[in-house]
Formats: structure tokens, sequence, C-alpha cells
């Protein structure tokens, strides 16, 4: 089993509570929510940046076990086609748990009416077990995988 971290400081959320059918039916995954307080999104794991996507809102990283993380910051947030996004890193890279990947403008979000809950699931089809709760800082445990 990996320890799957907070990319970012927030409240955690079931998935069940997300208002997208996607997330919400596990289509993409298992996982869980965080709704951040902090700007700063980081590595949940140790691995390779598999897909980052166009405007920064979303990531995909593999470790060398084949387990694959997507965090998608926020919901509805391609449409801003990076605006509020700041992107530090760029597919292929190698990063370490904590690595700094993006940073997104909370204010900004928050002008632009975003719901920022961020889901961080596991695409990979590996069986996820012992789901945080409550609040977290950025390297939290969220969950295990494997």
């Amino acid at each position: 089993m990996v320890a799957v971290t907070s990319p970012f400081g927030g409240r955690v959320v079931s998935l069940d509570e997300i208002d997208d059918e996607v997330f919400s039916e596990r289509v993409m995954g298992d996982g869980v929510a965080v709704h951040p307080t902090s700007g700063a999104v980081v590595a949940p794991l140790t691995g390779r940046i598999e897909k980052l996507f166009k405007g920064g809102h979303g990531l995909a990283i593999e470790d060398d076990e084949g387990l694959q993380i997507l965090v998608h910051i926020g919901l509805e947030t391609v449409k801003l086609k990076g605006d509020g996004f700041t992107v530090h890193a760029a597919e292929g890279d190698s990063v370490e748990t904590g690595d700094l990947i993006v940073t997104v403008d909370l204010e900004r979000m928050a002008e632009l009416g975003i719901d920022l809950v961020s889901p961080v699931v596991v695409i990979s089809g590996h069986a996820v077990t012992n789901q945080a709760a409550g609040e977290v800082v950025s390297g939290d445990r969220l969950f295990d995988a494997g």
C-alpha cells in the first residue's frame, strides 16, 4: 500500500458529496476530495507527471509501481483556460511527494464563483483504504492505495 498525501491544505470531502457525476459515481476512480484553503498544489506521491492539463487545472502522477493519481483542481475549471493558475512543472517531470506543481489563486476562483472542491482519485484501478476525514494540511495522508 502507498500513502497518498493531500496536495493542499483544506477540508476532506467524500466523493459522494461532489456535484459532478463523473467523480461522485467514481467513474474516474475511488478516492476523496479536498476543499482547499491553500493555493499551493503539491505532488501527492513520488512519481512522474504523466499528464498536466493545459492551464494547470489538473494533473496525473504515476509512481514506479503503476499507481496513478489524478488531482482535479476544482470543478468546471477547464473552462478557465489557465485563468488563476500558475504552472511550476511540466509533463514528464519526476516529482517527490510535496514538490510544488501548480499554484491556484483562491481569491480569483472566489471572484469567478468556482467550486474549488478538488477530487484526488486513483485512476489505475488500485483499491483505496483508510480514507482521511476532517481538516488536512498539505502532506497529510488522504488515503492508502494499492
